[in-house]
């Protein structure tokens, strides 16, 4: 099934189409680092203690990665994953608090 198919079939305003939104953008972050540092995926593999399977199915969305695999992935490639309001809380005013 094509990606595009897939998710006319769960709908476009879900929480589940959102998550594969941004994992599908967080991917494509990393696999671009990957080729401008000229780096294989064993190469990141090795770095990130993963198999260069591990990095080949995280690359090609084969399925939905582990949270851990995608860290080890962004620290090997220099990467940090950091996270941001949405455009929607902030124009909400909603605000993250630390107490």
């Amino acid at each position: 099934m094509k990606f595009d198919d897939f998710m006319k079939e769960i709908g476009e305003d879900t929480l589940e189409t959102e998550t594969i939104r941004q994992l599908a953008h967080m991917v494509s972050d990393i696999v671009r680092r990957r080729k401008m540092l000229g780096w294989t995926q064993d190469e990141v593999a090795k770095k990130a203690g993963l198999t260069q399977a591990q990095v080949a199915r995280l690359e090609n969305n084969s399925q939905i990665p582990r949270a851990d695999t995608l860290i080890k992935v962004a620290i090997a490639l220099g990467l940090n994953i950091k996270l941001n309001e949405s455009e929607e809380e902030a124009a909400t005013g909603n605000q993250l608090s630390y107490v």
